[in-house]
């Protein structure tokens, strides 16, 4: 079972037709979050949708978003907040830079 704030990430990512979702549990590996998420966007255009499904979804709820990076990119966004930190990629740079095998080790 997950914390309230991956459940709505999550939502967040799948209202928005956001793929292959993968929830990383770091705490024991990494001083900077508790959760790493990883997904697939269908574009650019996508993927701003997604970050800003999420971004929205977290400040409803209180959630704090230290930042964004990323925006104008067609391959990556990144969405920090606090204690988990989204990945929203492109299937192709996904399959590039192989986040989801170093977060599985």
């Amino acid at each position: 079972m997950y914390p309230r704030l991956v459940n709505l990430i999550k939502k967040a990512i799948e209202d928005k037709k956001g793929d292959n979702v993968c929830v990383y549990n770091v705490k024991n590996k990494n001083p900077l979050c508790d959760y790493v998420i990883v997904c697939t966007a269908l574009n650019g255009k996508n993927m701003n949708a997604i970050a800003t499904s999420v971004e929205d979804t977290l400040e409803e709820n209180d959630f704090k978003i230290n930042h964004i990076e990323g925006r104008e990119s067609n391959d990556w966004v990144l969405v920090d907040c606090d204690d988990a930190i989204i990945h929203i990629m492109s299937q192709s740079y996904r399959d590039y830079v192989k986040l989801d095998d170093l977060l599985k080790k």
